[in-house]
Order: structure tokens, then sequence, then C-alpha cells
């Protein structure tokens, strides 16, 4: 299985729904099981969809994408990447952690390779932990902006007006999206190519009515060698994707997960370029930055509505909760 790297440079405004009081938030990040759907739409442009869910489905997926995270070229050109902090506390003593333990929680996201740092079993100094937390506030600067964007509401009968407010993220210059993806036939890499281009044009996220979430698609390359480990070296590993266990794994969950956390994903249901009034049903996934002691595989998730079929949808709806773990193994 190849593993390759790719960014999206956004040409407009984006909405990505957070949960709060009406559309008032928005994320600066996408989740992999909603990029996989959205995906999934664009392959159903190209006549690729059922294919695409076939090979979703199986033992041995064709494809698995991570989530999308904030990359931003720096004054050098060197590109940095945000990766999510894992979950569990990085291998420290008593009197760091007393005095670092606050700003140890206040970091969200750290350089890839920071994150292996987290993850190791070294343990580290106060000066460790203090460079650390200075790379993690650098790879948020000024990477976006966000806008509470007024919009009006006519009432049709009464002709009433209401104001309401829609969150918005702007990707600044040098900066926007970047993914991972495994593909296990290369044959389905130009497909994905294709795909990604597909969805620059329709747009990722809410509103795209109003041009919303289009964006260029760089290409797929070869992420650094550092980032993936030799297998048999690696004892723990963070989630950079969307998760939920499948029947073997169930059982064993205690025992998987060293720090996890949830997140509850709901939403309409879109079918290729239409969307539909239909409500998806609800599903509690582990989140990206949980951290886990072995290799997960995870599965694709029915998330039909009960009364589909009386309701017109001719197919059935996923969810993909498949794993896609840092760093990756090597076999």
């Amino acid at each position: 299985m190849n593993t390759y790297l790719y960014r999206l440079t956004f040409t407009g405004p984006v909405h990505f729904g957070a949960t709060g009081i009406g559309m008032e938030n928005s994320h600066f990040t996408l989740t992999s099981d909603a990029l996989t759907s959205a995906l999934v739409n664009a392959l159903c442009v190209l006549g690729k969809a059922d294919e695409a869910v076939e090979i979703l489905r199986s033992d041995t997926p064709g494809f698995i994408l991570s989530s999308l995270f904030l990359y931003q070229r720096s004054g050098d050109e060197a590109v940095r990447y945000a990766l999510p902090k894992p979950l569990c506390r990085p291998s420290v003593d008593n009197e760091t952690l007393r005095s670092f333990g606050k700003e140890i929680k206040k970091i969200q996201y750290l350089c890839p390779e920071d994150v292996q740092t987290w993850l190791g079993d070294t343990r580290l100094s106060f000066d460790d932990i203090e460079r650390i937390k200075v790379r993690s506030e650098s790879l948020l600067k000024r990477a976006y902006e966000e806008e509470l964007r007024p919009r009006v509401a006519l009432d049709r009968q009464s002709e009433n007006s209401s104001i309401w407010r829609c969150g918005v993220i702007h990707f600044k210059k040098d900066a926007g999206l970047f993914g991972l993806v495994h593909v296990r036939d290369d044959a389905w890499k130009s497909i994905l190519e294709s795909a990604f281009i597909m969805l620059g044009d329709l747009g990722l996220g809410g509103e795209r009515t109003y041009g919303f979430g289009t964006f260029e698609f760089s290409g797929f390359e070869t992420p650094p060698a550092s980032w993936c480990k030799e297998e048999g070296t690696q004892k723990r590993y963070v989630l950079l994707s969307s998760y939920y266990p499948n029947s073997k794994e169930k059982p064993q969950i205690k025992d998987i997960f060293a720090a996890w956390n949830f997140f509850e994903t709901r939403g309409y249901i879109v079918s290729g370029r239409n969307t539909t009034t239909l409500k998806r049903k609800r599903l509690r996934m582990f989140s990206e930055g949980s951290v886990v002691n072995q290799l997960v595989r995870g599965m694709l998730v029915d998330v039909t509505p009960d009364d589909a079929q009386a309701l017109g949808l001719s197919h059935i709806v996923y969810r993909s909760g498949l794993s896609f773990l840092f760093p990756w193994v090597v076999v």
C-alpha cells in the first residue's frame, strides 16, 4: 500500500459545520468521514461511486483517507504541517508536568516530528516541552481568519425578515488544508486524482450554493520518509481520521485505546450532486488525536434512515470509520 500527501488551496471561504447555535460555528479542519463522503459523491459524477463503496467495504480497503489539517508555507518556502496533538500524556517527569501541565493541555496541534516524540518512550525534559510548545504556537499563526457573515431570511407568507449569521473561514495566502491517503491499488491513484479535481469544482462543506469550499488540488506526492516507521518499532499510534471499530475490534476496545475522545456525526444526505432533506442516522465515532496501542482498521457504517425506501432513497448510505494511523507502518 502506497501513501501520498496532497494539499488543497481554497479559492474562497469555507464552512465546515460545527456544534453550536445555528450555523454560527465552523471548523477549520474537516473529518475523514465527511471528506470520504464528499469524495464518493464526486466519484458518483464520474460513474465510479458503486465501485468505490465496494472496495471501501472490503477486508482490504482500496484506499483510506485521513482527515484534513492545516498547512502553511513559511517565509523560506518550507511547508509546515499541523497534526492533532495525541490525547495521551507525553513521557515527562513530575516536575516538568507540574510546571507545564496546563500549557500541555492547551496545545492542540503539533508538527509531525513532535507527534512522534510525544508518542515515544524517551523522557522529555523541561526544555524539550518548551521547544515543542513554541513550535506548536507558530503552526496556526496567521493561517486563517474567522468571520460571522450576516444573512437575512424572509418569511414566504408575511415577508417578515429575520437576521442570522453564518460562520466562515478564510484561509490566508500560502495556507490551506492537507491530507494523506493510503492507496492499495495504484489503478485508483489516477481515479482519486480526477475525483479531487472534480470535488474542487463542486466544493467542500456547506454553503456551496454561494461558491463556498472550492479549491485547487496539488496532486499526490510522497510524504517525508520520517513520517513512517518500520514494522515492529512503533508501540503507540495516533488517529488521523474518524474511527468506528469493526466487529472483531469492538470486544478489544479497552485494550486497544490508550487515550480517546468521541464526537457525534449527523446531517443531511447528499447523493451525487443532489442534496436531500433526509437526515442520516446519528453516529458516535472516535476522533482524531485518540491513541491506540495496536493497529486497527475500522469499517464503513450503514447510516441509512429506517424509512429510506418509503421516502424515495434508492441506495444505502455509509459513513467511513476506516482508521488512518500516524506514524504508519512500512510493511
